[in-house]
């Protein structure tokens, strides 16, 4: 670098801080990976709870001759519509709290690269579509299967 004609610092010292830094961001990214877990879980149990109240709907057009596609379109769309707000309500926060922390320390802004968040962003709204439809049509599709005498 121009300017700069010799840097001095001590190789273990940072040696040590980078191993530590792996350690903290494997810890993180395990409770992360277990957060995603519980909440698809919690996502899909809801969702199985939502049409479990509709079952007999679901029964009722089957028997007036609607074909499974016809019965699924909406319930795949209101899970997609769930999803999408969830994602915007996520998103949001995620921003909200991207600007309290550049507030609160103005050096973060240097790191912070638009194509990134704009990617982070994109991510989170696939991904609550994508378990809000997925949820939605494992569910659907178990009623479907459903006898008359496995609904009760």
């Amino acid at each position: 670098m121009t300017g700069v004609r010799e840097v001095d610092y001590v190789r273990n010292f940072a040696d040590e801080v980078n191993r530590n830094f792996t350690k903290i961001y494997i810890v993180l990214s395990v409770f992360v990976g277990l957060l995603l877990l519980v909440i698809v879980l919690l996502v899909n149990n809801t969702i199985k709870l939502s049409l479990y109240s509709q079952r007999f709907l679901i029964r009722s057009m089957q028997l007036v001759g609607a074909t499974h596609g016809f019965i699924r379109k909406p319930f795949l769309l209101k899970g997609a519509m769930q999803g999408l707000l969830s994602a915007g309500i996520a998103c949001g926060l995620l921003f909200g709290l991207l600007q309290v922390a550049n507030a609160h320390i103005p050096e973060l802004r240097a790191l912070q690269e638009t194509d990134a968040m704009l990617l982070l962003g994109g991510v989170v709204v696939l991904l609550g579509v994508l378990v809000g439809v997925l949820s939605t049509l494992q569910s659907v599709e178990r009623y479907l299967r459903l006898s008359l005498d496995e609904l009760y």
